[in-house]
């Protein structure tokens, strides 16, 4: 089933029935001024023509007619699938039933799509094992946060300094441990300038990483106190790969910035 514009449609089904009833139009009175015949024999053979013209078009309005509802039902049908997908799950087999080989096609589609973010999804579940393998043996006390602040990683060192648990610390604001920070500012400040800022906080300098993913959108920042980390902006345009950070800051951004694509 192949998705036709109706109003093109339309105007092909106009055109085409027009040219059929004017050519029995014309044929008809071509034949009635025609001599060597009779006037019932000419009347006879026009009329036979004009009736084949008429029935010719009315042929032609009623196949355009059920290929105009067609398209009509197959458009009605796309958009409530597209609506339905907005809340729940689509189902190929019951839901692309009524769509002939266009359901075919959006089947093969739509499993294609299915099996791509089945490898996606598990690609993700093993970077978060990364991501937790190198939380447990950085050797930066760091903290990770969303773009609201708040925290969503804490490595092992960190925990170990400051005598807390990840468990304790997770989903909780950045300025709960840092006071002295106004976040707000400090993120507004990261996105616009796409390189470390340093802050202090209680007489301990912390240094704050952006992570901006291939968008120049910023995912994440990046938490250090009292320490230094190399850093390297892996914020990239158009098609161009994020390149690969060669410090433990570095490496944990872009590992972060894969997982939130």
């Amino acid at each position: 089933m192949i998705l036709i514009n109706k109003k093109l449609l339309i105007i092909l089904a106009i055109v085409v029935i027009t040219a059929s009833l004017g050519a029995g139009l014309f044929g008809y009175y071509k034949i009635l001024g025609s001599e060597g015949l009779s006037g019932e024999i000419l009347q006879y053979q026009a009329e036979i023509f004009l009736f084949y013209f008429v029935v010719t078009a009315i042929i032609l309005i009623t196949g355009f007619t059920l290929l105009l509802l067609r398209v009509r039902n197959v458009d009605n049908q796309l958009d409530r699938l597209i609506e339905m997908s907005r809340y729940s799950d689509i189902y190929p087999a019951k839901h692309f039933v009524g769509l002939g080989p266009l359901g075919e096609r959006l089947r093969l589609l739509y499993r294609n799509i299915n099996n791509l973010n089945i490898r996606k999804t598990m690609k993700i579940s093993a970077l978060a094992n990364l991501n937790e393998f190198m939380m447990n043996n950085i050797n930066l006390p760091m903290l990770v946060t969303d773009v609201t602040g708040s925290i969503l990683y804490t490595s092992s060192a960190f925990s170990e300094k400051y005598h807390s648990t990840k468990g304790d610390l997770k989903y909780t604001k950045i300025d709960s441990i840092f006071q002295e920070l106004n976040i707000p500012v400090l993120m507004l400040e990261l996105s616009r300038q796409h390189v470390p800022v340093e802050k202090e906080n209680n007489r301990i300098k912390i240094t704050c990483y952006p992570v901006h993913n291939v968008s120049a959108a910023m995912n994440y920042v990046i938490f250090v106190p009292d320490k230094k980390a190399s850093y390297i902006n892996t914020q990239k345009t158009g098609a161009d790969a994020v390149n690969k950070a060669n410090t433990a800051a570095g490496r944990l951004g872009r590992i972060l910035s894969r997982r939130k694509t």
